[in-house]
């Protein structure tokens, strides 16, 4: 039953859901070098091999995680490279999570239709379905990470308590994978290891448990050890130097006190990962399952104080950090998971299978309706996805000037920050449309940080196209705010030097794209 459900979760995310994204620009900026990384893999296995390939994706340094253009080589090889193979890799993360949610639920209560009902609880989160960062539309590794802590948060309730060894070293391993996948979720899992010790020491069983956790340890730590050792430079240079003691954490650092961060996490969490449908299904599975009468199920109590560490350890890291983002937030959603599953299993009983199937039926039915609402319904009103499909418009002329006028490395510049203009988002456009990889490069923007006068000038005196910005309100960075003071300056060298190619409007930004004089106008509109 559960595999067909599988079969027809991948079938409406992606005929419908993921299918109303990839039509347009790769939106949210972050996935673009997720979606360069992946693709550039596959290029490299047509000309190299696939181990040789292979090996480049798991020793590229990164920063973030190094196993996303690992999987996507993997999609790519066999459904060929395209966006909609990358997001597909979103929904099988998150079936599974949804897979060893079930198989923990069902052996820890010997309820089969409990922990069907169990496994569909992450398709009602509203995180995944959100047309914005960090969902399962965006290739990007906040959502891998979820769904990484969710296989893990399972896999510690099949422990039981961590007093089997198997599936304490399965949870190590669970873990692994986590941490290889998304660098950051060390810092979670830290707190994670040392809720859960605490927990063993004031319980029974203290020293079989302890070292079952000390081997679930053990095994993490041997497995996703050497994969920190080899990017530890570009670790610290941008969590450390880039979240607190670069220039731009001072940007980015939103000054929030304690209490205020606590607000903020917790309201924004449940706004815009949790959401109404959630807290509905929760309630309604808690009247469906809820008996009198009938023997307990004793998973509710681990099951809790699981849901209890894996909710409130991310959370404690990411109120304390000083910079403050909603898209991560979705790091804690399996801990509310389990904390919905203690909350059935504390109020149902063994009973009838009839019953039971019955009631996980309901639920079923409430889950695949938001599910499938969510996969059906527009992505963008018709004029927003007029304005933003103009940019593959863009992408297509940049892509036939370049290869008429032969150009080695085209050099683009960017008068604000953008997540569908720069070099490397056209660069994606141009793959996943033309299927050729342009060496396009950027040389603005510059990053968020205030460039200098000088740099501006000598970067645009490199550049073979330039997006110049003729009206728009202010940006929010001090990138933005200087491009917008030197614009007078900017347009003038760009009459001088440079030719306009086209005029338009995108998303209420009037703005024209330069170009260098020789460069021929083939295919002006493609």
């Amino acid at each position: 039953m559960l595999l067909a459900v599988f079969a027809l979760e991948f079938l409406l995310f992606d005929r419908f859901g993921s299918r109303r994204h990839t039509g347009v620009y790769p939106r949210w900026n972050d996935q673009i070098q997720y979606l360069s990384e992946s693709y550039t893999a596959f290029e490299r296995s047509r000309t190299g091999g696939f181990a040789v390939a292979l090996e480049h994706t798991l020793t590229n340094p990164s920063a973030q995680g190094t196993l996303h253009d690992t999987f996507a080589l993997v999609a790519f090889k066999l459904a060929g490279p395209s966006r909609s193979a990358a997001l597909a890799l979103n929904l099988l993360a998150l079936m599974a999570w949804q897979a060893v949610l079930f198989i923990a639920v069902a052996r820890r209560s010997g309820s089969p239709p409990l922990a069907f009902a169990a496994a569909l609880l992450p398709l009602a989160l509203a995180g995944p379905w959100e047309n914005g960062p960090g969902s399962a539309y965006d290739f990007r590794l906040d959502h891998f990470a979820m769904c990484g802590i969710g296989v893990a948060s399972a896999a510690a309730l099949l422990t039981d308590g961590f007093r089997s060894r198997r599936a304490s070293t399965a949870f190590g391993a669970a873990v692994a994978l986590t941490l290889i996948t998304r660098f950051l979720t060390g810092t979670y899992f830290t707190v994670i290891f040392a809720a859960l010790l605490a927990w063993i020491l004031l319980g029974p069983e203290k020293k079989t448990r302890a070292l079952h956790l000390g081997r679930a340890a053990l095994v993490a730590a041997l497995l996703a050890g050497p994969f920190y050792w080899l990017n530890r430079e570009r670790i610290l240079d941008y969590y450390w130097i880039g979240h607190y003691v670069g220039p731009e954490s001072t940007i980015r650092d939103q000054g929030f006190g304690v209490l205020r961060s606590i607000q903020f996490v917790a309201g924004e969490f449940a706004r815009l990962h949790v959401g109404v449908w959630f807290a509905g299904v929760a309630v309604l599975g808690a009247l469906v399952f809820a008996r009198r009468s009938g023997e307990r199920f004793a998973a509710a109590r681990p099951a809790a104080v699981l849901g209890a560490i894996f909710l409130l350890a991310p959370a404690l890291v990411l109120i304390v950090h000083r910079q403050k983002s909603e898209v991560v937030l979705s790091a804690l959603a399996p801990g509310a998971v389990l904390l919905v599953v203690a909350f059935w299993l504390a109020l149902a009983r063994h009973g009838h299978p009839r019953r039971m199937g019955l009631a996980a039926a309901v639920v079923a039915g409430v889950i695949g309706l938001f599910f499938s609402q969510r996969q059906l319904r527009p992505a963008y009103d018709p004029a927003t996805l007029a304005h933003i499909r103009q940019v593959n418009t863009l992408a297509d002329l940049i892509h036939a000037r370049v290869t008429t006028g032969k150009l080695a490395t085209p050099w683009v510049a960017v008068d604000y920050i953008t997540d569908c203009l720069d070099a490397q988002v056209l660069r994606v456009i141009c793959y996943e449309r033309h299927r050729v990889w342009l060496p396009l490069d950027l040389t603005l923007p510059t990053g968020i940080a205030e460039p200098t006068e000088a740099d501006v000038l000598a970067r645009l005196g490199r550049s073979d196209f330039v997006f110049l910005t003729e009206e728009a309100p202010p940006g929010p960075f001090p990138y933005d705010r200087k491009l917008e003071a030197m614009r007078p300056q900017i347009r003038a060298w760009c009459e001088a030097n440079l030719r306009p190619a086209e005029r338009f409007t995108l998303l209420g930004r009037r703005m024209v794209l330069y170009q260098r004089r020789e460069i021929p106008f083939a295919a002006t509109r493609p």
